[in-house]
């Protein structure tokens, strides 16, 4: 009987610290690989991975960079 509550308050230990932790990025911009701007932790919207925000634009010879990584 010990062992099963046990396992069963270790299986809620393990649900309770995946499900609590928000996920949060952070995003960096560059132009022409020069840091300009860091942006505010954002939550992560349902499904998406922080590298999902991440994109890049070309126009006249200037390129933007948008890099996000995960905080916690």
């Amino acid at each position: 009987m010990k062992k099963v509550l046990c396992i069963v308050a270790a299986g809620l230990l393990l649900c309770f610290f995946t499900t609590s932790c928000n996920k949060k990025c952070q995003c960096k911009t560059y132009v022409n690989g020069a840091l300009t701007t860091t942006g505010d932790p954002f939550e992560v919207e349902s499904g998406k991975k922080c590298a999902d925000y991440n994109s890049s634009a070309s126009l006249l010879g200037v390129t933007t960079e948008v890099k996000c990584k995960a905080t916690m």
